[in-house]
């Protein structure tokens, strides 16, 4: 979390250099970014919980609804940085990412309950 909050609040007109290809990006590819960068924010709570023998369907739940807040609140963040903005369309793209990586965590055990 504290890696995608110190990305978001460089500043998109004027930033450092070692970050130049990031702003030179094309729109929609910065926009693409913001699913996996979610997606394994998502991923790595789980992780956290199922390490800490705590992972429940109400963890599940919980890694997810973290993830998406953050996202949300990040959003809000940005709107406050020169040259960013935060959207609605941007925190469905952080919610779509954050449920892939629930997903993608998930996928293993779907087998193993079906004893596949």
């Amino acid at each position: 979390m504290v890696v995608i909050f110190i990305e978001s609040s460089i500043p998109m007109d004027g930033g450092p250099d070692n970050i130049a290809f990031l702003t030179n990006l094309d729109p929609e590819i910065q926009n693409f970014l913001h699913i996996p960068l979610y997606g394994a924010l998502a991923f790595l709570w789980l992780r956290f919980f199922y390490a800490s023998k705590q992972i429940s369907k109400s963890a599940i739940f919980c890694g997810l609804i973290i993830t998406i807040l953050y996202g949300g609140l990040d959003e809000i963040h940005q709107s406050f940085v020169r040259g960013r903005y935060g959207g609605l369309f941007d925190i469905y793209l952080n919610s779509v990412g954050a449920v892939l990586g629930t997903v993608v965590f998930l996928k293993p055990w779907k087998g193993f309950k079906k004893g596949t």
